[in-house]
């Protein structure tokens, strides 16, 4: 049985050239999470299902918003376990492949979508796609909140 620990991911090397040439400008790694999270915090507040795009990737980026901005901003719960798998060494690399992923998924039109296929090894035991569910259960809730109140 193919468990996400079999998916495809990118490398940190190619994550790092990535962060170098076009993600950087100038700054800091440091600087470029703040500055990344914090556009991103506002457009989460508006439309808290992009949270969706980010697949697997949500819980690192989670992660990043708690200990940039407390658990006020988008509550506590972390599904430390996909994070455990889809984090990278340093944040700034794990944010330049959570953003990768969630271009991918955009120019699919896969803004809103709960359901991934991840790709998975050649050598998984099986070489179907493995299915990843977003489930934040917190997030969840703002989006119907949001919804309650538009």
């Amino acid at each position: 049985m193919t468990t996400l620990i079999d998916t495809v991911q990118p490398s940190e090397d190619y994550i790092e050239k990535i962060l170098y040439l076009h993600a950087l400008e100038g700054r800091s790694e440091e600087e470029f999470v703040t500055v990344y999270l914090t556009g991103l915090a506002s457009r989460l507040k508006a439309n808290p299902a992009l949270y969706r795009v980010f697949g697997p990737w949500w819980p690192t980026i989670k992660t990043m918003f708690i200990h940039e901005f407390g658990p006020e901003v988008f509550a506590n719960e972390v599904a430390q376990d996909v994070r455990a798998i889809y984090s990278l060494s340093r944040p700034a690399l794990s944010m330049v492949a959570a953003h990768l992923y969630s271009e991918e998924r955009i120019e699919r039109g896969l803004f809103y979508a709960p359901q991934h296929e991840l790709a998975v090894h050649a050598e998984a035991d099986d070489t179907e796609p493995y299915i990843y569910y977003c489930d934040d259960d917190q997030m969840e809730k703002l989006i119907a909140w949001k919804g309650a109140v538009a």
